[in-house]
């Protein structure tokens, strides 16, 4: 088992580029099921935010888990890829990745609070498909528990700071004080109602939810005690707006430029600010160029000030502390569930190979002297082979257990089960005995020839 992890996130992609890979909740269902399809592939989970596109795999082994990582990119964008676009983590580094995502130290806004709702989302929906086991599952609950953490033991989130209080605030360098201005959302979901929080606190009365779900947003009109519009009548609603809000699960544009220009020219050139929160985008890009019209993209809001970030940034230290922190009970946690299997396989497959082995010498002595072995030839024979094995495997298997405690014990793990081959053949061993012999060095009786097991257990050859 390897873990790999394959992202293009604010630091590293253009939002266009973003904009293509992107994974919506309506294909998300399909998107999994086509990963899961890949060789080697046994779980995976697809994060899919405005600020990346991550998807975590764990796989038989590293080549494979990367092949498909950088395969399922390719493949979402059409073309080659440009490696310094994107990222692709292996083993510790893709949990330190994970646990820093959780933390928000990767955020495009240093400590923002929405990323842990939608690490938890993009993980339920993994499992929910039946694409998230053990280790998925460990991780992301791991990783969730850490960014819980970070958020009551530090301030790193003491401004409840997100990209919707950016965008609010370059709504306020445009339009000055909210209180006097009307404002349309579009959208009706998480992001959609978290700038409405934002403008109701800074005392925007005037505000009007219209989305493709006309009962969505008489929802949340509700909820924040503002007005409804359905969605055909948008437009309406931006001509007498100051500030527009797009964010919506849309994968294409909702307002586009010519409409908007009609708006302007009933607007009398009045000024009207577009905010797009959402990737991909809801306002297309060449609304910017209609006269009267200032437009925000995410990059573009960015290069609003963020009065909070000195007080957060103190936090950091701490912060990475409690991810370093996290990062060694997961180590703990797999040297448990991984490296302790692997040694268990090894022996698995020392007794398959000396029962097969036993077996064809047995019946080659018995051709040669003309009769069948005792149970006591037997049992000597069993017992020079189990010895032989054990003492084989004792060197590597102690090696392992050693780099057991190292934080990069996956590549060994990798290693070994490439070396001993174990993935393609443990499926054909009997796994019948749960004693637990084989963490010991002992051999499965199971696996011998029924006539030499008695003779086995009686001499001591196999425990």
């Amino acid at each position: 088992m390897s873990l790999v992890v394959i992202g293009a996130n604010h630091n590293t992609a253009p939002l266009s580029m973003r904009e293509r890979l992107s994974v919506s909740g309506v294909e998300l269902a399909d998107v999994l099921e086509g990963v899961m399809s890949y060789e080697g592939v046994n779980e995976a989970v697809i994060l899919s935010t405005c600020n990346r596109v991550e998807y975590y795999l764990s796989a038989n082994t590293e080549r494979l888990g990367a092949k498909a990582c950088v395969d399922l990119f390719a493949a979402k964008l059409g073309d080659s890829l440009d490696p310094s676009e994107f990222y692709l983590h292996r083993g510790h580094e893709a949990v330190e990745h994970a646990f820093r995502v959780a933390a928000s130290l990767d955020s495009q806004v240093l400590g923002e609070s929405q990323i842990l709702g939608q690490m938890k989302r993009a993980y339920e929906a993994a499992a929910e498909v039946g694409a998230c086991g053990k280790f998925l599952t460990e991780l992301f609950k791991s990783a969730i528990r850490l960014g819980k953490r970070v958020r009551t033991e530090t301030s790193i989130g003491c401004d409840s700071v997100s990209l919707s209080t950016t965008a609010v605030k370059a709504a306020t360098r445009n339009v000055g004080s909210l209180s006097d201005a009307s404002a349309v959302i579009v959208g009706a979901g998480e992001m959609a109602c978290l700038t409405a929080e934002y403008l109701r606190s800074a005392r925007c009365a005037n505000v009007v939810f219209t989305s493709r779900s006309y009962d969505h947003a008489l929802e949340s009109a509700r909820l924040f005690g503002f007005k409804a519009m359905p969605f055909e009548r948008r437009y309406e609603a931006i001509e007498a707006a100051d500030v527009v809000f797009a964010a919506t699960s849309s994968p294409d544009p909702v307002i586009l430029a010519q409409s908007v220009a009609s708006v302007m020219t009933a607007r009398r050139g009045r000024k009207l600010v577009l905010i797009d929160e959402s990737v991909p985008r809801n306002i297309a890009s060449d609304c910017g160029n209609v006269g009267g019209v200032v437009l925000y993209d995410q990059e573009s809001l960015m290069s609003i000030i963020d009065d909070g970030l000195a007080k957060r940034m103190g936090s950091v230290s701490a912060v990475e502390g409690m991810v370093d922190e996290a990062l060694e009970e997961f180590s703990s946690w797999m040297e448990e569930h991984l490296v302790q299997p692997t040694i268990k396989d090894i022996y698995l497959k020392g007794a398959s190979t000396l029962g097969n082995e036993l077996r064809h010498a047995s019946n080659e002595l018995a051709k040669a002297r003309g009769e069948e072995l005792t149970a006591k030839e037997l049992g000597i024979l069993a017992a020079y082979g189990n010895a032989m094995v054990k003492k084989l495997l004792h060197g590597p298997v102690t090696q392992l257990k050693k780099e057991a405690h190292r934080s990069d014990s996956y590549y060994y793990v990798d290693a070994m089960r490439y070396l001993f081959d174990l993935d393609e053949n443990l499926s054909s061993m009997s796994r019948s005995c749960e004693s637990g012999a084989c963490l010991d060095g002992g051999y499965c009786p199971m696996q011998l020839d029924e006539r030499i097991r008695p003779a086995c257990q009686h001499s001591g050859g196999i425990s």
